[in-house]
């Protein structure tokens, strides 16, 4: 295969010198041969002269007429390769440009449009993109190709077509060309060529299509001074005149066109038309006998792809304007504690308004970088295990269908780093986060909250997941809003048969089960058992502290001397089995258990301790379902403000009395430190010969 590039120019020695050694750099490293082609026409800045000198290898051509058509013919009949690249001399091109397009160079191939960027865009290192999917449309009574899908709102497919090219930079198959006869020189100097001479393959059911990851930059009017003066104006509407006259031949639009061509009021222009009337009337004979498609098919084809598009810009709309409330919502419930007065509110949120403003997407310049994850988790022991297990069916599920790297942020990097999956990248603290360096940004500590996404660079089904999060988001907006510290998920909102590790897939997506996911390594197993001499017995574990936050005194713990008289009757029933208390160390200790390690042991060797114990004696927290990760065993754990059937496991056994109707956790912000019934009805009542009872039964001992 070869390539032979034509370029066109008219008074262009100055974009010459700053492009084309790029376009001749991008030749060189191409695996396919490359000839380059310049065709000067009209010129008096010396082109002919000076250009040849500056750049020997391109072949330099005098066009003796007047225009970009009859430049390009020129050029592509003295040229060889069986695709031509059409650029304009105002284009530069990135070094990997021919070989990076041969993939769309394919025999069933007429035509293939590039995305185009600006040279100098607005912000420096960014990427402002000029030219994507080109669709097709009609107004006004002439049809028009402006409008673009760009590269961040394409939907994840094997190949996009295209309704149009830029002129400045595309590629066309030669025999394709020869059979179109070329550009329309008619359409001289410029103005809608290219897209004549697509629309002309297109209507006779030619496969067009856009690559979107070819990246020429354009000097944008360069070449023909601005789009905006009056004679590139009149050639707009001359050529789309005799566009439409040659190649559009649905009776319905050609009655919108030339009512508005009649009632345009311009003599010029009917002036300058119809003197070509019989001319274009010709060509209209000879295109309607070789089309395939008609008008109205092309336009249907290209709605139905805007539409399908479209679904992906509303989803990156919908992150876009929730980034902004997010941020406003952050704001006033900061200002809210901060400040007393409404005024003083009012007066920060003003300021919160006009900063959300500055919420822009950072475009990644390329789709072939891993997607960047950052997973926030929040809570204790407990919450980490199930936000852990989330992150891995996460990463089971998606990572097959696109690279990716993911973080973890959590506010106990010691904590986090003892259960670490080994497929995380880094961690960080919550603060550290910066939702416009990531490509997702989730929070989970019950349903999973998108905090940030760059929907664009996700395949298809990540993109699905994204928008069912969302949906759930706002169906319960109010719940998570409104209840404290977002623990809303709860059977109390929902239904008993929704467990704390489901909660995490409220959306039915990731399959979760009862039995986590992530693995809980363990190390120095005989080491560790040894330094605390149990390594040759058998013992109890057993806790009265709300998990390694250590909290002493909360209405989920059963009372002190309730554990005090379930040790006693323990070590008279099962005399042979050491008690060991465990926990942090904080508040009164139980007193009368074989061993007190409270306080004296690391996050690894509790790990140890838990998974040898014979059985676990607790109240809903962090250590029981440590010890369920680590498939360790059975619990024996005690019920009161949080449900059994929420937080309850298979292998457990779940005391819960019914003396009260409700499970009153997050029913008001203070409901681990008060009950709602001004004593705590719910622990008291499971008594210490009813918990022997339920051991003994379970015949653990």
């Amino acid at each position: 295969m070869k390539i032979a590039v034509v370029i066109p120019s008219k008074n262009g020695l100055h974009h010459m010198k700053e492009c084309l050694p790029t376009v001749l750099a991008a030749a060189k490293k191409s695996t396919v041969p490359v000839n380059v082609t310049v065709v000067v026409g009209d010129s008096a800045d010396g082109s002919m002269q000076e250009a040849p000198v500056l750049f020997p290898q391109v072949k330099f051509l005098e066009n003796p007429k007047h225009g970009a058509s009859s430049a390009r013919n020129l050029g592509v009949s003295d040229s060889q390769g069986e695709w031509l690249c059409f650029l304009d001399n105002d284009v530069f091109v990135d070094e990997d440009f021919f070989n990076t397009a041969q993939k769309y160079l394919r025999p069933d191939v007429f035509c293939v449009a590039c995305a185009g960027y600006c040279a100098y865009p607005k912000k420096a290192g960014a990427w402002e993109q000029l030219d994507g999917v080109k669709l097709l449309g009609w107004k006004k009574g002439f049809p028009r190709f402006t409008h673009n899908i760009y590269n961040e709102f394409l939907p994840e497919m094997v190949e996009y077509p295209s309704w149009g090219v830029q002129g400045a930079y595309f590629f066309c198959q030669r025999s394709y060309f020869d059979l179109l006869g070329g550009f329309d020189e008619n359409l001289d100097p410029y103005m809608l060529e290219e897209t004549d001479l697509v629309y002309r393959g297109l209507k006779r059911g030619w496969k067009v299509i856009y690559a979107p990851d070819t990246k020429p930059r354009h000097k944008c009017g360069g070449t023909i001074n601005s789009k905006k003066n009056k004679f590139t104006q009149f050639l707009s509407k001359r050529n789309r005149t005799w566009f439409v006259w040659k190649n559009v031949h649905d009776t319905s639009l050609c009655l919108a066109h030339w009512l508005r061509f009649v009632l345009s009021f311009s003599p010029r222009l009917w002036k300058e038309c119809l003197k070509e009337y019989s001319v274009f009337h010709q060509a209209a004979l000879h295109e309607k006998s070789a089309c395939k498609k008609t008008d109205l098919e092309l336009l249907e084809e290209s709605n139905k792809f805007e539409q399908f598009a479209k679904k992906n810009a509303d989803l990156q709309l919908q992150l876009d304007t929730k980034a902004q409330l997010d941020f406003l919502q952050e704001r006033l419930l900061c200002y809210s504690y901060k400040y007393s007065s409404g005024w003083k509110i009012a007066l920060h949120m003003l300021g919160a308004s006009v900063s959300s403003l500055k919420f822009h997407r950072s475009v990644s310049s390329t789709s072939s970088q891993p997607i960047k994850i950052c997973m926030e988790l929040e809570g204790g022991l407990g919450d980490l295990m199930f936000g852990l297990n989330y992150v891995c069916a996460f990463y089971k599920k998606f990572a097959p269908l696109s690279p990716m790297t993911v973080d973890i942020a959590f506010h106990n990097l010691n904590m986090l780093n003892v259960f670490l999956p080994p497929f995380v990248h880094k961690v960080i603290l919550p603060k550290e986060i910066k939702n416009c360096s990531y490509d997702l940004v989730i929070n989970v500590i019950r349903c999973p909250v998108v905090k940030g996404a760059k929907t664009y660079v996700f395949p298809k089904l990540l993109r699905t997941y994204i928008s069912k999060l969302l949906n759930f988001e706002k169906e319960h907006k109010g719940l998570l809003l409104l209840t404290p510290y977002k623990d809303t998920i709860t059977n109390n909102v929902f239904s008993s048969s929704v467990k704390r590790w489901h909660q995490a897939d409220m959306v039915e997506e990731l399959n979760l089960t009862e039995n986590f996911l992530f693995p809980v390594s363990v190390k120095n197993e005989e080491e560790i058992l040894g330094k605390f001499g149990l390594i040759s017995k058998k013992f109890i574990t057993i806790n009265r502290e709300g998990g390694l936050a250590g909290q002493s005194d909360t209405t989920k713990l059963w009372p002190l001397e309730y554990y005090r008289k379930l040790i006693a009757d323990l070590k008279e029933t099962a005399p042979q089995y050491q008690i060991i208390e465990v926990g942090c160390g904080k508040g009164e200790r139980l007193g009368n258990a074989d061993k007190n390690l409270a306080g004296k042991t690391s996050l690894e060797e509790i790990k140890v301790i838990l998974k040898h114990a014979l059985l676990h004696i607790d109240s809903e927290g962090g250590l029981v379902h440590l010890r369920h990760a680590l498939k360790g065993g059975a619990s024996c754990v005690f019920y009161g403000p949080t449900s059994p059937q929420v937080y309850g496991y298979s292998e457990n056994i779940s005391l819960c009395s019914n003396v009260c109707p409700i499970h009153c956790e997050c029913y008001s912000r203070t409901w681990q430190n008060k009950c709602l019934r001004g004593k705590r009805i719910c622990m008291e009542s499971i008594t210490p010969q009813y918990a022997l009872d339920k051991i003994t039964e379970a015949k653990l001992l």
